[in-house]
């Protein structure tokens, strides 16, 4: 998870993926699909959310030498 953090293409892509799966499954879960699609979907709505915030707090950009 860690490893995840450090990359910055590797943690946006992830939080990308999350965030367009969480659409589907909410919109499944609510309208004719099981509810437990719809709490999977907001799950992944709130980390992929969360993920560049918490990146960028415990792992902030690299300053350039001077």
């Amino acid at each position: 998870m860690i490893a995840l953090l450090k990359n910055r293409l590797a943690y946006l892509g992830t939080s990308l993926v999350l965030l367009v799966c969480a659409l589907p499954l909410i919109s499944i879960g609510t309208t004719s699909g099981p509810p437990v699609l719809w709490w999977i979907g907001l799950a992944a709505l709130c980390v992929g959310g969360l993920i560049p915030p918490v990146q960028r707090v415990f792992f902030p950009p690299r300053q350039p030498p001077a």
